[in-house]
């Protein structure tokens, strides 16, 4: 079966992913010296790399490169794991389809779990603003 462009050529690397270097060196750094936040908000028009940072961030925490500034080293179990989309620590849902309460149970039962691998668990959601209001923000 084919795979869409934007998953055959998805940059890899910081140095892969082009137009974005004010933001990709910021999370290299925050990488390069464990500072990672606990938290972070891609916003943006479709196509300017924000699965694709999100994805890099979540490779070059988990890897297992002990050199900080080789992350990710696409070489490792880990970084393996995550670019052929099987990392089991690493959620990512697309808000747009999955908008009813049954999903949302879903995935609030898949952040319960405690991380599999790492002491880390990556959830990305793309295009979040597609959630209904809750019933109580309707009245």
């Amino acid at each position: 079966m084919p795979k869409a462009l934007y998953r055959k050529w998805r940059p890899q690397s910081w140095d892969e992913v082009a137009g974005q270097e004010h933001i990709t060196q910021t999370l290299r750094n925050a990488v390069m010296l464990d500072r990672v936040a606990h938290a972070y908000l891609f916003s943006g028009p479709r196509g300017t790399g924000k699965t694709t940072c999100a994805r890099l961030v979540a490779k070059a925490v988990n890897c297992l490169n002990p050199d900080l500034e080789n992350r990710p080293c696409n070489e490792c179990e880990h970084c393996k794991a995550i670019t052929a989309g099987r990392f089991m620590d690493l959620i990512e849902i697309d808000a747009a389809s999955n908008t009813s309460v049954d999903d949302v149970r879903d995935l609030r039962d898949k952040i319960n779990f405690s991380p599999l691998r790492d002491a880390l668990k990556f959830i990305s959601s793309m295009k979040s603003t597609c959630y209904p209001p809750r019933p109580s923000m309707l009245s």
